[in-house]
């Protein structure tokens, strides 16, 4: 789970006045790929799939688009379980789904939690995750979405259910709190404009010369002395180009002029990045520690399978190394998969029967789709 890197003044949460929760916007599912165990797929037997082995699934675009009305109006509930008017699972049942649309790769729908436990877990942030339940068919087909690739092709999709979990295998499906991604993707563009002392700045934090606990004083003088350096060194070359010219008078003059101009646009230009650098390196050191919070996160997933991992500084090689360690092979996989991976292999240790509904995140063993009774609240 990634946590909230700024504070965002518009909320997409509400509670009303009986205490019910309101989420007017949250990632239901996504047309993105997804790691799948054989014995979870829809069809397995029929395609010729073991069990024990990894297929990756893609959720058509298409499929979603035309399944999102059947999400609407369906159960919100604590565990992942076929729903129906016959079997209909009160006790566990804690909101409901509203206005689901399809908006390019996700599936976005309303939110209604009346529960306050739930309501509870959800604001503290330890079950703040959901999982779509769903019928499908299954058909072959190879192809690739955003680095990664997959063999198999969900279509046919109608939504049974939304379960609270976790761990989703759709990573962005978390009630969140934060504005419309419209809002996040202008940030997100500003933030990532190039700039050209923000070379300067990634260069200087990766090398060692400017510290994560530098004083802000202390970066802007880094900065500065590197920029007189510069100016010093586009001096020399000026004079050195100067002597091998005509010394008449017209053209000197000329020279002067163009001297003064070229100063001035210096001068601005360095009035210029003293007055931006403070920013540049914010975002830098921002971009650095995100890193290392993620290498760590990787750490802690990781532990249970492996133990303890040193001397990696990557989320991407943490993951793979994990991996690699139990005889999977993740060296062709998109870094955004590599977690659902790792979960599904330490849940893999658990043992799971056949499941007769697709979800979204690895099946809890208690749940009815992994072939328990109904878990009921106390």
């Amino acid at each position: 789970m990634t946590d909230t890197i700024m504070a965002l003044d518009r909320s997409v949460r509400r509670i009303d006045a009986d205490g019910h929760l309101h989420v007017e916007r949250c990632v239901l599912s996504a047309a993105v790929v997804s790691p799948y165990y054989g014995r979870e797929i829809n069809g397995a037997e029929r395609l010729g799939l073991e069990p024990d082995t990894i297929y990756w699934m893609y959720r058509d675009a298409d499929a979603l688009r035309e399944a999102a009305p059947s999400m609407n109006g369906k159960p919100l509930i604590e565990i992942h379980q076929p729903v129906s008017a016959e079997d209909h699972p009160r006790e566990i049942t804690v909101g409901s789904v509203n206005n689901a649309t399809f908006q390019a790769p996700d599936l976005i729908g309303e939110l209604a939690i009346w529960d306050g436990d739930a309501i509870k877990r959800i604001q503290d942030g330890s079950k703040r995750c959901v999982s779509a339940g769903y019928a499908y068919e299954t058909v072959p087909e190879t192809g690739e979405i955003n680095g990664q690739r997959y063999t198999l092709k969900m279509v046919d999709i109608r939504f049974n259910h939304l379960a609270l979990v976790e761990e989703p295998r759709v990573k962005t499906a978390i009630i969140g709190d934060s504005a419309p991604p419209n809002i996040m993707k202008e940030m997100s563009m500003a933030a990532h404009k190039p700039m050209s002392a923000a070379a300067k700045v990634a260069a200087a934090l990766k090398s060692g010369r400017l510290a994560m606990d530098a004083s802000e004083e202390e970066k802007k003088a880094e900065d500065e002395n590197e920029e007189e350096r510069d100016d010093k060194s586009g001096k020399k070359a000026e004079d050195a180009k100067a002597c091998d010219e005509d010394d008449t008078d017209d053209d000197q003059a000329a020279d002067e002029d163009d001297d003064d101009k070229k100063d001035e646009k210096k001068d601005d230009k360095k009035g210029m990045d003293a007055a931006s650098v403070s920013r540049l390196i914010d975002a830098a050191v921002s971009k650095e520690r995100r890193r290392n919070k993620q290498a760590q996160d990787a750490r802690e997933a990781v532990r249970p399978l492996v133990g303890d991992v040193v001397g990696m500084d990557s989320a991407g090689d943490i993951y793979r190394y994990a991996l690699k360690q139990i005889g999977q092979d993740a060296a062709s996989v998109h870094e955004s998969a590599l977690p659902a991976l790792v979960s599904m292999a330490i849940n893999a240790k658990r043992p799971e029967r056949p499941v007769r509904l697709a979800a979204d995140s690895a099946i809890d063993t208690d749940s009815p789709l992994a072939g328990a009774s109904a878990r009921r609240k106390a």
